[in-house]
């Protein structure tokens, strides 16, 4: 199905506040006539619980009503995160510019007048109607958009500065309620040689596969990020440095247990770890702890490859 296709038969729900059972049902035939499923309510409060609830496309809004009236049921909604980007197209008996002037100002999105032109309501309605669709994907098109920026277009993982911008938030609130949070860089042993042997496209195999090893081991409050070039870097928040470990390990060992496939070339890789923790390694800020987890790993990588190193223990292992 194609996306206009999809546009075309998404459901469009209108909802109708009106008092009056007359203006109800007139206004719910005409837009039912549209093949918009719409919904009553007799009062303002029960419009703006239905609203809440239904989130419609637009809501059609009667001024005059007992209790509370449209230019308040209007404020309301407005003031609500779940309702205030649905228009709302108030309705009016009244002649007076003033009375117009004043929904707009609210927030209002249109009116009309009754007695209803039966075309201009429908007009109106599928104005607002479609604008709202427009806004509601461009919207989500967005959230795409700043979801692929903070991504590594070959690995899928988040990148570099993703990585920065949740371990400084991460350390802050650690530091703020006192919990562990850990922190993993982890290189691919003799990458160098990967791709000078077998050439770039064997190497983004490698890349790849390992993003998903490290994709399936890890928690959904895990952030895992591609560090560098061949460098992966974890944050594990609420997580001790012994935890840390274990979960290294299990990353390790995956990987020299994988074989992974170019054409018809078979190729076997090994990764190094460096694990820091806060508080066990009381790093100053949150640039230290990515400092520590660094110079571990280092040692991982200076004391033979292929093996898990903290700077708080002498931890160590290898195939």
């Amino acid at each position: 199905m194609s996306k206009k296709q999809c546009m075309e038969n998404k459901e469009n729900k209108i909802l109708i506040i009106d008092d009056n059972q007359v203006i109800r049902k007139l206004a719910s035939n005409l837009l039912s006539k549209r093949n918009y499923r719409v919904e009553l309510a007799q009062t303002g409060k029960q419009g703006i619980e239905m609203a809440r609830d239904l989130a419609p496309q637009v809501i059609l809004l009667d001024v005059m009503m007992p209790e509370m009236d449209g230019y308040e049921v209007c404020k309301r909604l407005k003031a609500d995160d779940l309702t205030k980007d649905i228009p709302i197209i108030m309705v009016t008996s009244k002649t007076d510019s003033i009375d117009k002037i004043k929904g707009l100002e609210i927030g209002a999105a249109d009116y009309v007048t009754k007695p209803f032109d039966h075309g201009e309501l429908q007009a109106r309605v599928a104005t607002q109607v479609k604008m709202k669709n427009l806004l509601d994907e461009l919207e989500e098109k967005n959230t795409i958009l700043e979801e692929l920026i903070k991504k590594d277009g070959l690995t899928n993982l988040y990148n570099h500065r993703y990585f920065h911008e949740r371990i400084s938030e991460e350390y802050n609130r650690a530091m703020r309620y006192s919990y562990p949070l850990s922190c993993i860089l982890m290189d691919i042993d003799h990458f160098k040689k990967v791709n000078d042997t077998y050439g770039h496209q064997a190497g983004d195999v490698i890349l790849k596969t390992l993003a998903k090893i490290i994709t399936k081991n890890i928690r959904q409050v895990d952030i895992a990020a591609r560090y560098g070039g061949e460098e992966f870097a974890l944050i594990l928040p609420h997580t001790y440095i012994e935890k840390s470990v274990v979960m290294a390990e299990r990353i390790r060992e995956q990987v020299e247990g994988t074989t992974f496939y170019f054409n018809d070339i078979t190729i076997k890789a090994t990764i190094s770890m460096g694990l820091a923790c806060f508080p066990e390694n009381k790093p100053a800020s949150y640039t230290e702890l990515i400092r520590f987890a660094d110079e571990s790993l280092y040692v991982a990588k200076e004391s033979g490859r292929n093996r898990v190193k903290t700077c708080l223990t002498s931890q160590t292992s290898a195939s």
